[in-house]
């Protein structure tokens, strides 16, 4: 197989309400698709995680346009027998993550028969207890986002549902003064708490307190296995499009298994391709992922009808992108 062209497309889906994160407040989701041409004509999709600034990763849109164009001219016209072949034209993608991660999505898709499959949803709670509580049932996890009352909530919903995992996300605002808070919330059985300290020196683990996971320091396979030798980690957040995509997602989550620690897959404010191979990986993860059903983000999306929600699994079908909605 031999790829000829390069395109790049525009699609800003709109939120169905703003996000708010310390860092920015975005009312529509600026995204980069990449359209690649086989030699049959035939185009395969994929889409871009980064951001339009540096917000929360280092490469931007712009960054990844620039990249994936110059590395395109490379390897423009170059037989590509199998995956690996392909990965190995990837190689020089690996300082920029979200670039490859972007075009292995494609480059996948040329060699891999995409399944269909189901898997369990996570259900997250902004502060609106009093609206979620009758569907919580449903979860395979619950997350709570960090507010003062936490461990009120912890407390009710772990004695609601105590089968059900539930885990919480400090976003490394917490010190080693909060000691206390954080062994009530192993008290009341908190499966797990995302980054509670802005460094993992400040992490003495013990018994009493609940199991920490990396996600903002999980930025690389290296960076990764050196934090779990020096630091006592229980759960690692596997986010494709930091590691390099879904190729370099599986190969870590292999290596994770010898570390006897938890795996669970991290989901982005994703369209609807990029959230089909997040929830893909999902499969192998220790809890359920960080994936929405469809229509839980966007007023539209670019991928119809793939992770619906029936009964209590979230059910995907390989995506076809709506290429009308493509500028």
């Amino acid at each position: 197989m031999k790829l000829l062209e390069l395109h790049f497309y525009h699609y800003a889906p709109v939120f169905k309400h703003k996000i708010q994160t310390p860092k920015v407040i975005m009312e529509k989701r600026e995204t980069l698709f990449i359209g690649t041409v086989d030699e049959k004509g035939k185009e395969w999709f994929g889409e871009c995680n980064a951001f339009e600034t540096d917000w929360y990763h280092f490469e931007t849109i712009d960054t990844v346009k620039h990249v994936l164009s110059q590395w395109f001219e490379k390897i423009r016209g170059r037989e590509i027998a199998n995956f690996k072949a392909a990965q190995e034209l990837l190689d020089d993608l690996n300082e920029t993550p979200a670039a490859r991660a972007t075009m292995v999505m494609a480059m996948y898709q040329m060699f891999h028969q995409l399944p269909t499959f189901d898997i369990p949803m996570t259900l997250t709670i902004n502060g609106d207890m009093e609206h979620r509580l009758m569907r919580l049932d449903r979860a395979g996890r619950i997350k709570i986002k960090w507010n003062a009352n936490i461990v009120e909530q912890v407390k009710m919903l772990t004695t609601m549902y105590p089968h059900i995992p539930i885990s919480t996300d400090a976003n490394q605002t917490l010190s080693t003064k909060d000691k206390g808070l954080l062994e009530a919330l192993k008290h009341y059985n908190l499966a797990y708490i995302e980054e509670p300290f802005e460094s993992l020196d400040q992490y003495e683990y013990s018994e009493k307190m609940p199991s920490i996971a990396i996600d903002e320091h999980a930025t690389d396979q290296q960076t990764i296995l050196e934090a779990l030798s020096r630091y006592d980690i229980r759960v690692v957040i596997v986010k494709p499009f930091r590691l390099g995509g879904i190729d370099r997602a599986l190969e870590l989550i292999d290596l994770l298994r010898a570390y006897d620690v938890s795996v669970v897959i991290g989901g982005m404010y994703e369209c609807g391709l990029s959230r089909y191979f997040t929830a893909l990986l999902s499969q192998k993860g220790d809890y359920a992922g960080d994936i929405t059903p469809t229509g839980y983000y966007f007023i539209e999306d670019i991928v119809d009808n793939t992770g619906w929600l029936e009964g209590d699994k979230l059910y995907f079908e390989p995506p076809i992108v709506n290429t009308e909605r493509l500028n």
